[in-house]
């Protein structure tokens, strides 16, 4: 139980193109054109994504982009974005482990129009510069494609509450589904029921399964769930756990309701929520009144519909802050009956909500960044303080002295708690941290030799131009030709020995890890567990616990003070053995050999063009 995100490395792992089947053949079946990387996943590992690619016959009409998610054994994510295109009959598919729908619906639509142009030999090129490290927040990632024409740029968008209209998955809900069958639908969700959403279009469908499980942020589904279930899979439907599963309506008409039981049914298409329950009436009819009446504005823009949700959670679960428990030398815990009391006219549903995964997962996350002494300031605790002051309770400030008071306790015992709780917590990225610091030494020195190595101008052949803002440029918009600044018209390009290929910008990468003035990189987190930074100002006003980096030196350590924006902070820890085999540090392989000697004869520079693909140019 807990977070369902993994920690990337990458803005996407895999693209492929994928077929519905031929259709005379019966029963038809989908496969798999072409990936890229070629040969990263197996033939048997990537089986059930063409049926999920094509889990019913869509309609040929109109261009479809819509979702849906695999399930590791680990019980991770990876999301799968895919564009359905009429006129080639085929899907374009993205697999990512970001949930970053919009961001990858629009890099779907580039590859679309790139496949669809004279250059469409750039494909290949667009994709490999695309494949890097996601931009950080605040930071804008820029890839120039169809011969320096065109621009994909993208924002990093964790830690936002999702905005009508530029969120496509609460846009198409909000339209599509009334106040009652909203309200109705959240309130099975807390309850944990067997919830099924049903529409015709797999767009429309998929994205209605998406919104409705943001609805419980900062909380997160933590049962089956499949936004779209393939006809393969209609078992799925008999489980008698929780799920939120998304139905295509022609799959739904396969399946009789006296062999599924009590499950919750939302029909997109026809606006109506059946269920067998009375979820929404045990929940204080003013919290439903205050949320039914801001979500009755159909005309509703910006995050006003994700803020309604998120107030009516504070109003049920914000107490949660006065049953922390923080004694000076232990452990920081949550005391459940202190939990019921915070809310005397809820008990019974208090009760109930104590034994849900949803709750448990959340609390879990709040202590665990409590004891490792990070602690946290998201839109939820923003709210919870509002609604604490128009209550005149005051306890995000009392216990925002209650930790500071911890904070400093363990900071005069020398941080030895902050270090054993992390120990215990998790030894594998503990390990994997002491791997990183017995060998990051040796590398900084090593990754300097090798930077020297490369020509500083020049670009790899693709015509690909990758920049992450503020932070590095790679390539350049056009191909350099013979004629550059830096060589004469006349001077022919010196041949040179291919050199061995790396992982693409696996240099930079590891210059940016290893590099003193660079800021901390920030693994990808869900919306529904965003930690953000905020800026100084809000954090002296309404934040509870600051977010901030694990400290290096404890007695430097204040995890309430907010630092300023040009101070220094140190390369993230929170890696993982994963993660440093997704970046290839492997420190026994860059001792030697990594560059191959100029054959016979040729320049001992090489010129800005004969920089091999593969390598990055570093401005």
């Amino acid at each position: 139980m807990g977070s369902r995100l993994r920690d990337t490395a990458r803005l996407f792992e895999l693209f492929c193109e994928v077929s519905p089947g031929d259709p005379d053949k019966e029963p038809r079946e989908p496969y798999i054109i072409r990936k890229y990387p070629e040969g990263l996943r197996t033939e048997d590992e990537l089986k059930d994504v063409p049926k999920f690619t094509f889990p019913c016959e869509l309609d040929s009409t109109f261009v479809q982009h819509y979702s849906f998610v695999m399930t590791a054994v680990d019980s991770k994510y990876t999301f799968c974005f895919c564009r359905y295109d009429p006129r080639t009959n085929t899907a374009l598919v993205i697999m990512s482990h970001l949930p970053w729908h919009d961001i990858f619906y629009k890099l779907l639509n580039s590859i679309s129009n790139l496949i669809n142009s004279p250059e469409k030999g750039e494909l290949t090129s667009f994709l490999e510069a695309c494949r890097i490290r996601p931009p950080m927040k605040d930071h804008t990632l820029k890839v120039t494609y169809n011969a320096g024409r065109s621009v994909f740029s993208c924002q990093n968008p964790d830690g936002r509450l999702p905005s009508i209209p530029e969120n496509c998955n609460l846009t198409e809900y909000f339209s599509a589904v009334d106040t009652k069958c909203m309200a109705g639908l959240w309130a099975a969700l807390l309850h944990e029921r067997r919830v099924a959403i049903v529409a015709s279009k797999p767009s429309r469908l998929s994205a209605c399964v998406q919104a409705a499980n943001a609805t419980l942020f900062p909380m997160s589904w933590q049962h089956i769930f499949i936004p779209i279930l393939p006809k393969h899979f209609v078992d799925y439907l008999l489980a008698p756990m929780p799920f939120l599963i998304g139905v295509p309506a022609s799959v739904m008409n396969t399946v009789r309701m006296s062999d599924i039981g009590d499950v919750v049914v939302l029909n997109v298409d026809k606006n109506e929520l059946r269920s067998p329950f009375q979820d929404l009436e045990s929940l204080p009819p003013e919290l439903v009144s205050s949320l039914k009446k801001a979500l009755s504005d159909k005309n509703a823009l910006g995050d006003a519909v994700s803020r309604a949700f998120l107030r009516a959670l504070v109003g049920l679960i914000g107490g949660y802050r006065d049953a922390i428990r923080i004694e000076k030398g232990q452990q920081i815990t949550f005391n459940p009956e202190a939990f019921v009391r915070t809310r005397k006219n809820m008990q019974p549903f208090l009760r109930k909500i104590l034994q849900s995964q949803i709750f448990q997962q959340f609390i879990d996350e709040r202590l665990e960044l409590l004891n490792s002494g990070r602690g946290f300031n998201d839109e939820f605790e923003v709210e919870c303080n509002a609604y604490a002051d128009k209550l005149g309770t005051g306890s995000g400030q009392r216990l925002k002295q209650q930790y500071k008071d911890w904070a400093k306790t363990v900071k005069k015992e020398g941080g030895a708690f902050f270090k054993n709780f992390k120990d215990k917590a998790n030894p594998a990225v503990q390990s994997a941290v002491n791997t990183v610091r017995q060998g990051g030494k040796n590398m900084k020195s090593a990754v300097k030799g090798l930077k020297n190595k490369i020509p500083k101008t020049g670009s790899r052949p693709s015509s690909i131009n990758t920049t992450d803002d503020s932070r590095f440029s790679c390539g350049s918009v056009t191909p350099v030709s013979s004629n550059s600044s830096d060589s004469s018209p006349s001077r022919e390009p010196a041949p040179r020995d291919p050199a061995p290929q790396l992982p693409l910008d696996l240099l930079t990468e590891m210059e940016h890890l290893f590099k003193n003035k660079s800021r901390r990189d920030s693994l990808p987190t869900s919306p529904h567990n965003q930690l953000s930074l905020a800026d100084k100002s809000s954090c002296e006003s309404t934040d509870l616990i600051k977010l901030d980096d694990s400290p290096t030196n404890l007695e430097d350590f204040d995890p309430l003070k907010c630092r300023d924006k040009n101070d220094k902070v140190e390369t993230n820890k929170a890696t993982d053995s994963a993660l440093l085999h997704e970046y290839g540090l492997d420190f026994s392989q860059f001792g030697f050999g990594l560059l191959e000697a100029p054959a016979p004869g040729s320049s001992a520079e090489a010129p800005p063009s004969a920089v091999p693909k593969g390598w990055t140019t570093f401005n």
